[in-house]
């Protein structure tokens, strides 16, 4: 058997081809997901990039591990942990992994015999796809007829969106002048000024002046483009080394991104829609039905999966369920209720059902004031913007006993990792120091320019 799983970090679920955007980002994961099984409603259990590879790995949530943000402490995953590589690596399968997450923190590395950086010369997020395909390739050519599973990150998407690119963005932008003053698509981000503090370098290296979300969007879409090809050399050596028909490949995101819905801009700070919902889809025609299902999944759910792929045992304590039924074509029945929690710019917990969703907000951190309970159609309103918690307060009540019984389960006597995360929030502590911090220096560089141009009026001639 041999199974890759690929993500690429930070893509929304509705920029995939396969998911009905209209613009060419995906055709090579596009040709895949025509064999395979397209998953409509794939949540992550925690968001963003931590808590999510932590909760895939290990098959645990964040309720369980208390990796709910970023900067725990290494011994939050002790050694007791099992992640299901090392259940494959015991198992004498051979596991591989091209990612620079162990960076992180090491619980990112444990189970893999092969674990290799893609650069180490740049920061984490600035690694390429390229990058990832030069330690990739010739893995695979070397590896690739034996039994394996192979874990494949690519950044892209994910911030900065200015890497070069080349003709990529001219697929995508539609603009004409991305500083056109009368364009108004990024006034809302300059009406907050901590958010407008947080992204403002981003988009004076994207292009000085910039006044067009379009143009921020093409940059978006033309990495998920790049990342597609770049895994299009992937298949290309699986199939040179007559390998692709017996693998397995799965393809899904950490988390999405928000484009000025709830206010957020280029960035993931909450548990919403376009954050929460990620693409999911399972390739291998000798083992699957072509189809596409709307059952809720989440991402603990790969483990188990992959697991009885190889055959092997999944360990007490694994929370998620196996696919092998939906990617079957047995059922279309998984999840009732799915829940996904974020613990990093903002603490919020989603409850979302086939039709509703119920947001607990318990910190709003970087995110503007809102309620701290909502309540949003699924089915009429796609990204969560209209609450009608208010005019349907029974429906509010029978939710919030699924949510406090499902909590109450979950964590059973032990405290709330998110409540603890929202009283500490500090990453949104450190944007606000700095933010005050940067004002401090305006404001002394406007006194002492004032101050220069009195005095050059002071000692003019005559005065």
């Amino acid at each position: 058997m041999r199974v890759i799983l690929v993500f690429f970090d930070t893509m929304r679920y509705d920029h995939a081809g396969f998911n009905g955007y209209a613009k060419p980002t995906t055709p090579n994961l596009d040709r895949l997901a025509s064999e395979g099984v397209v998953f409509a409603q794939s949540y992550p259990t925690d968001v963003p990039t931590q808590p999510c590879y932590t909760a895939t790995l290990t098959g645990r949530r964040g309720l369980t591990t208390g990796v709910v943000t970023h900067g725990q402490p290494e011994e939050t995953v002790g050694d007791g942990v099992p992640t299901f590589p090392l259940v494959l690596a015991r198992q004498g399968v051979l596991t591989a992994a091209v990612s620079s997450l162990y960076r992180f923190r090491r619980w990112f590395a444990r189970g893999f015999s092969h674990y290799l950086d893609p650069n180490i010369n740049v920061w984490l997020q600035h690694v390429t796809a390229d990058d990832v395909n030069r330690q990739a390739l010739p893995w695979l050519r070397a590896h690739g007829r034996e039994e394996f599973f192979l874990f494949l990150h690519y950044w892209d998407p994910h911030t900065p969106y200015s890497k070069e690119l080349g003709d990529y963005v001219d697929l995508f932008y539609e603009g004409g002048d991305p500083t056109d003053p009368d364009n108004d698509s990024l006034a809302d981000l300059r009406r907050q000024p901590l958010m407008h503090f947080f992204r403002r370098r981003q988009y004076e290296e994207l292009c000085p002046g910039l006044t067009d979300l379009a143009y921020v969007l093409a940059h978006y879409d033309a990495e998920i483009r790049y990342a597609d090809d770049r895994f299009g050399q992937v298949l290309e050596v699986l199939d040179e080394v007559e390998a692709l028909e017996d693998t397995l490949i799965v393809f899904t995101s950490d988390h999405g991104e928000d484009f000025g819905e709830h206010g957020v801009f280029c960035d993931h700070m909450d548990a919403y829609e376009p954050t929460a919902h990620v693409p999911l889809m399972v390739w291998c025609p000798a083992l699957v039905k072509a189809r596409r299902t709307e059952a809720l999944v989440q991402h603990t759910d790969l483990a188990p999966t992959i697991l009885e792929a190889f055959g092997a045992q999944v360990p007490p304590g694994f929370e998620g369920r196996s696919l092998w039924p939906l990617l079957r074509g047995e059922t279309d029945e998984h999840y009732d209720a799915v829940f996904t929690n974020q613990g990093l710019w903002s603490a919020q917990r989603g409850l979302r059902t086939p039709e509703w969703t119920l947001m607990k907000t318990l910190e709003c951190g970087m995110l503007e004031p809102r309620p701290a309970t909502e309540l949003f159609d699924r089915r009429a309103d796609v990204f969560e913007q209209r609450d009608l918690a208010a005019a349907n307060p029974g429906l509010v009540a029978e939710l919030e006993l699924v949510y406090y019984r499902w909590l109450d389960e979950a964590l059973g006597p032990g405290p709330d990792p998110l409540r603890v995360a929202a009283r500490e929030n500090a990453a949104t502590r450190s944007v606000q120091q700095r933010h005050e911090r940067w004002v401090l220096e305006q404001e002394a560089e406007e006194r002492a320019f004032g101050a220069g141009e009195r005095a050059q009026v002071d000692h003019k001639p005559g005065g």
